[in-house]
């Protein structure tokens, strides 16, 4: 029974990875967010300087803090399923940095706006699970010292 559950644990984290891949790479998100729907538009000669637009911040409108809290928490769970798999707790952290750094990039090729202050919010929900994961893992192994 516990083979078969941890032989399912890829699935979760790559399950989650793609749900986010296709939020990142919708036309539009807020669409997909309220209306289900996915759509695409390839720009094969995207700028890569809009990585750099910190221009844009929006914090009146509620449709931009609930993507920035949907990066939070997106990352913060692709982190723990990824970690439940490898069971490396800096493996995990850096491959879902890689990736958050790779869906904002990935963004600017289907018309959206990439950012890397995008990768620093995942970056915050990557760094919570951390912490709260590492206690976990610090009572656990305390308590099973005793």
């Amino acid at each position: 029974m516990n083979e078969e559950r941890n032989s399912s644990l890829p699935i979760y984290a790559l399950l989650w990875a793609a749900v986010i891949i296709i939020a990142t790479c919708t036309s539009d998100p807020r669409t997909f967010l309220f209306e289900a729907k996915v759509s695409y538009h390839i720009e094969f000669a995207p700028n890569f300087y809009e990585l750099l637009i910190t221009s844009d911040f929006n914090f009146n409108s509620k449709f931009y803090l609930v993507q920035k809290i949907g990066h939070f928490l997106s990352f913060g769970l692709l982190y723990v399923l990824l970690l439940t798999w490898i069971k490396r707790l800096g493996k995990a952290f850096v491959l879902c940095g890689l990736f958050a750094l790779l869906t904002e990039v990935l963004q600017l090729f289907f018309g959206r706006n990439g950012r890397l202050y995008d990768v620093g919010i995942d970056l915050l929900g990557i760094l919570l699970a951390y912490l709260i994961c590492s206690y976990i893992k610090l009572a656990t192994d305390a308590r099973l010292a005793r």
